[in-house]
């Protein structure tokens, strides 16, 4: 899916679902991509995707082409700096097309905060500023690409010591910066020290899904919070004093022990939290000037019926004016994640599942619409379901299969054994298991990972998930992964 990863826009225009195969005229060319006949590239290589009739003769460039026999055909197609002239032509004993694509390869800019002069400010002087929005990212470096840090809620309160480009430098301590884009805050003045703020109480409690733990601030400051081997650890920033240094807390729930140390020096303090179980999921916000963290606590498994009381989310890549990738008779990605996921969901509920959709039919639903409505289901597992594309300069017949993608440490083992099983049982070539920063893999509650079936854009994978029968295995397959997972997580209970 060549844009798979952007996101989706508000103003979709809304359509009935319905899953239709692409008929291919017997004597009609069809290019799929490139989207125009001029256009531009930076990439060293592009591909043609398309179809023609089964028993054509196929040349682009006076090469030969493989067309396969659905009539799809993808080659790729080497470029040269500035313009390419591609010619592709196809002919049987009825018909003979003929059209030439112009490609200009350009080279890759480097954007604009990169390049950048840095404006330092004086020693001891800082912009106060606040969040506007929640999930709002830190980065590790003044670019929208750049590892992100942690995420803040709105109103988090900021102390900014420099400018690049249309990022504002954050200090978190003397020597730790982070980056923040200049219309994610609203600057109120300019300051000689830092505000610090203080922690008045800590408290752990819980309920039947989670534990929380609550430390009442001053003001919102910012955070992070790290995955550790048997747990988390949480670290505030530009904190003058925290009341619980002294505190020993009682176990609760999953919680085995909460232990705080004392405020350092460069004005941390840090909260290490050890769990009886693997980490469930996570996510933090702010209630007022409360800093809530609510941990999710292990489910108990039926071995018999490992379904029993298991909510998963199922998300249908795509929707609406978003088709997703195309594949060579035009079929688009968002009715293939859509079939699947509704197998999915069958196969998942015939095993007593409850099953929450993002999308139930060919609807727009904005992706961080789809995180909210995925966090606040209380969904053990989150599953987002696509089939996969290349971008320009990769070779979809060396880079194809089956890929399973993760972003947080929680959701790898569960990555990993949806790609075992599904590999195994579809037969599909592994492309492995990737962390990725993506919204569907982004939440830290549920456990989330996305899944890429199949491509799009590899001629044999393609006429896979055109095949009804395929799609049903692949929604079987990833339950059986899901089971798989479930089963070797936690300690089972035989009750019935």
């Amino acid at each position: 899916m060549k844009n798979l990863y952007k996101a989706l826009k508000n103003g979709c225009f809304i359509l009935p679902f319905v899953f239709v195969i692409n008929a291919l005229s017997s004597n009609a060319l069809q290019i799929v991509y490139p989207k125009t006949e001029n256009t531009q590239i930076s990439a060293a290589s592009t591909f043609i995707i398309g179809s023609t009739a089964p028993d054509a003769k196929l040349k682009i460039n006076d090469i030969d082409v493989k067309v396969h026999d659905n009539g799809s055909f993808v080659q790729v197609v080497p470029l040269n700096d500035g313009k390419n002239e591609i010619k592709i032509d196809s002919q049987n004993e009825k018909t003979h097309d003929t059209v030439t694509y112009i490609i200009n390869r350009v080279p890759q800019e480097i954007p604009a905060s990169m390049q950048a002069a840095l404006e330092e400010f004086a020693p001891d002087e800082f912009i106060y500023a606040a969040v506007l929005k929640n999930n709002t990212p830190l980065r590790a470096q003044p670019d929208e690409y750049a590892k992100r840090l942690t995420h803040l809620p709105k109103d988090t309160v900021l102390m900014i010591n420099g400018k690049k480009g249309d990022y504002y430098r954050v200090s978190l301590t003397p020597t730790e910066n982070a980056w923040i884009k200049s219309d994610c805050v609203v600057n109120y003045s300019t300051i000689t020290q830092k505000m610090l703020a203080t922690a008045s109480q800590v408290s752990l409690s819980e309920d039947r899904l989670y534990n929380y733990i609550k430390t009442d601030l001053s003001f919102q400051i910012p955070f992070k919070i790290i995955e550790t081997d048997n747990g988390l650890r949480l670290e505030l920033y530009n904190l003058d004093k925290n009341a619980a240094d002294t505190m020993l807390f009682q176990t609760s729930g999953d919680v085995k022990s909460l232990t705080i140390n004392s405020v350092a020096p460069d004005k941390t303090s840090t909260y290490y939290i050890e769990l009886k179980n693997k980490l469930w999921g996570y996510m933090a916000y702010y209630e007022g000037t409360t800093l809530v963290l609510k941990i999710r606590k292990a489910p108990v498994i039926d071995k018999e019926k490992p379904f029993k009381n298991i909510t998963i989310f199922l998300d249908a890549g795509h929707g609406a004016d978003d088709a997703g990738a195309i594949g060579p008779t035009g079929e688009k990605e968002k009715n293939i994640n859509l079939d699947i996921v509704k197998k999915l969901q069958k196969v998942l509920e015939d095993e007593g599942a409850k099953v929450i959709l993002s999308r139930a039919d060919d609807t727009c639903v904005p992706l961080y619409d789809r995180v909210k409505m995925m966090q606040e289901s209380d969904a053990l597992i989150s599953l987002s379901i696509h089939a996969n594309a290349l971008a320009d300069g990769a070779d979809p017949y060396v880079k194809h299969g089956t890929s399973v993608f993760f972003y947080n440490r929680e959701s790898v083992e569960l990555a990993k054994t949806l790609r075992d099983v599904i590999t195994n049982k579809l037969g599909t070539k592994d492309d492995g298991v990737g962390m990725h920063s993506l919204v569907m893999t982004r939440p830290t509650m549920p456990l989330s990972v996305l899944i890429e079936v199949a491509y799009m854009i590899h001629p044999e994978e393609y006429k896979l998930l055109l095949d009804e029968n395929f799609r049903q295995k692949a929604a079987e397959s990833i339950r059986d992964g899901v089971k798989e997972y479930l089963l070797n997580s936690v300690k089972t209970d035989g009750i019935n």
